[in-house]
């Protein structure tokens, strides 16, 4: 039987996962429903420096680029996170269903978030039910 990540990892990881995937959600809602559309965005724990989000200024052409440079960032000061989440949208051109897409990783663990979502009006942001699983460790091997 395989364990859920909540009895594999450390309470600060839980916490951190668990705040930053609010932040994320907040973001997302916020940038979604005011149409200004949402371009890969890293909120991160530093070890020294508490929360911070980490958003790039149009430097990428695709939200891939955006997410590569995002990654290289942060394995530059790798040393000074405890955790950091990278929201996008993950809607494919064209597709009825939209959804988040949230990479968590922790020094401890990683994990990959898909999030459906409806945008019934211009003011509602509904999200659907969560999927989770073990997510691709990039900064902490």
């Amino acid at each position: 039987m395989m364990k859920k990540w909540r009895e594999v990892t450390s309470a600060e990881c839980q916490r951190d996962f668990d705040d930053l995937l609010d932040v994320c959600i907040e973001i997302a809602s916020e940038r979604i429903t005011e149409k200004w559309g949402l371009e890969p965005v890293a909120v991160v724990n530093h070890i020294s420096d508490g929360q911070r989000v980490l958003a790039l200024e149009a430097e990428a052409p695709s939200n891939v680029a955006v997410h590569t440079t995002l990654v290289d960032r942060l394995r530059a000061t790798s040393s000074d996170l405890r955790s950091y989440a990278i929201v996008s949208d993950a809607t494919v051109e064209g597709a009825s269903d939209m959804h988040l897409e949230v990479l968590l990783e922790h020094r401890d663990y990683a994990m990959h978030i898909l999030v459906p979502y409806l945008l019934p009006d211009t003011t509602t942001f509904d999200l659907g039910p969560m999927r989770a699983s073990v997510g691709q460790r990039l900064l902490w091997g």
